[in-house]
């Protein structure tokens, strides 16, 4: 190496080392920022991360009991990314990759990020304990916590870079998705893009009267699952008779369900189980059950009080559902915890799913329902103020059921006009795909729908259609698919 090279190279690493000391230090005196709305627990340079950009590690409390996680960029793109957190929330997961509380793609972007834990801890996503007898943390969990993170996330912004950023974006899935359209019902002026993801719009039914009728759908009379852990080898069965039936109902045969809703599917060609159970034949009490969660719940007079799941679900209701004797599946948790905890304006413990009255007790969660819902179909002031909102929901969630987006999108339609909604509001339906990414699809899955979002806000570029790739695990893509907003459908290469 010439002495001339070697200048160079020395000058270069010590620039670097430099401005990252200089980006160290910023980072670090945040340590003693003061705030009325926040505190501050540990600032850090966090450059070790897997395929992340070197960042400032920002944890604390937004008050009231706000737990968060910022992560800022060296190289800030001079935007703003919140999350929303999944299930009950009650923990700061800003790796998820399944887009409840993820952060790291807007990371990877130059995006200065937060997440938040709802306001309050829990022992997991399920887990609403925190909820009993606490007003002010429900108010939070409901919708309060948007626009104090958004204060606290550009307070923080503008100490940092000593700017506030060009763009500020919302998204979440789940119960981040339900807040993302909370964002955007409740406060439209603080975000130019929103993504609401498999949002569970309408809370107060999809948890207090669909999670009942399953817990009960799927409990036999001594009080154990019908279709417990064991019941997984017969998924693949259940997912094959669904796609005979159903997949030609939106005119073509290529084992792809897009119209679930037109099918009434039947359990007429599976075989009994005679003698012994196995993977190619149901019981009568298996059989039974499962007419209950696809038709959905209904009163004794058979009035449909809400959603059942749409066939093609059949292989994410092992992850979600199939409990064993001594563990609940996540959906059963989340069934048990929202009745006596949230579903009722006073907290109940003895109020279970399992002795839900689907009479008399559907009235009893309304009053929760103006708090906890995102149902509100007039989105004219965030239209108004040039916000855009990317909704897209798979449709084979047996969580979160997808028809409540369906009629959540048309709501608007209907107050609003078809040519008005068309300018800010897409809506996109996934097939094949469960919920959130948890468990992964057959199908094309993954989306990259920030970037759309940002070229639909910033370039006026309408997203008429959205690439969507299934990526094997070494992450080349294996198939591709294009989505249309509904009500066109998906197409595959």
């Amino acid at each position: 190496m010439s002495s001339r090279t070697f200048k160079k190279a020395t000058s270069f690493f010590f620039l670097i080392f430099f401005t990252n000391f200089l980006f160290s230090s910023q980072c670090e005196s945040l340590n003693d920022f003061h705030s009325s709305n926040l505190i501050i627990s540990q600032a850090s340079i966090s450059s070790l991360e897997a395929n992340l950009p070197i960042f400032c590690k920002i944890t604390g409390e937004i008050k009231p009991n706000i737990g968060f996680e910022a992560r800022f960029p060296k190289q800030w793109n001079g935007k703003f990314f919140q999350a929303g957190c999944g299930g009950f929330c009650g923990l700061v997961e800003p790796d998820r990759s399944t887009q409840s509380n993820a952060i790291n793609h807007a990371l990877k972007k130059g995006y200065a990020t937060i997440t938040t834990n709802g306001g309050h801890q829990g022992k997991h996503l399920g887990d609403a304990a925190w909820a009993k007898n606490n007003l002010e943390a429900e108010e939070v969990y409901a919708h309060k916590l948007i626009p104090l993170t958004h204060r606290s996330g550009h307070e923080l912004i503008q100490v940092f870079y000593d700017a506030q950023p060009t763009f500020s974006y919302f998204s979440g899935c789940s119960n981040g998705g339900r807040l993302a359209a909370k964002a955007a019902q409740e406060y439209p002026d603080l975000f130019d893009g929103i993504i609401a993801g498999c949002p569970i719009l309408n809370l107060t039914k999809n948890g207090g009267i669909f999670g009942s009728w399953l817990v009960q759908a799927n409990t036999n009379e001594q009080g154990f699952p019908i279709l417990n852990k064991a019941f997984q080898s017969k998924l693949i069965m259940l997912e094959e008779n669904a796609i005979t039936q159903c997949d030609h109902w939106d005119g073509k045969l290529d084992g792809i369900i897009q119209a679930p809703q037109k099918c009434n599917i039947t359990l007429e060609d599976i075989p009994n189980c005679l003698q012994e159970s196995n993977s190619t034949c149901l019981t009568s009490q298996e059989k039974n059950a499962l007419r209950k969660i696809y038709d959905g719940p209904v009163d004794s007079k058979n009035n449909k009080l809400f959603y059942g799941i749409n066939p093609g679900s059949e292989r994410y209701l092992a992850h979600w559902y199939l409990d064993s004797d001594d563990t609940k599946g996540p959906g059963t948790l989340l069934a048990n915890g929202f009745l006596p905890n949230l579903g009722l304006p006073e907290d109940d413990e003895a109020f279970l799913a399992l002795s839900f009255n689907f009479d008399s007790d559907p009235e009893l969660l309304v009053p929760q329902s103006s708090l906890l819902d995102a149902m509100k179909p007039d989105l004219s002031k965030f239209k108004n103020l040039g916000g855009k909102l990317l909704m897209w929901h798979g449709l084979a969630d047996p969580l979160v059921l997808p028809q409540q987006s369906i009629k959540y999108y048309q709501e608007v339609i209907k107050t609003m006009g078809k040519e008005n909604v068309a300018d800010f509001f897409k809506l996109y339906l996934v097939p094949g795909m469960g919920h959130c990414w948890e468990i992964p699809s057959a199908l094309p899955d993954q989306m990259s729908m920030l970037t759309i979002l940002e070229n639909w806000v910033e370039k006026n570029e309408t997203p008429d259609s959205v690439p969507i790739n299934k990526f094997d695990s070494s992450g080349l893509s294996t198939k591709k698919g294009i989505l249309k907003p509904y009500p066109k459908l998906a197409s595959y290469n």
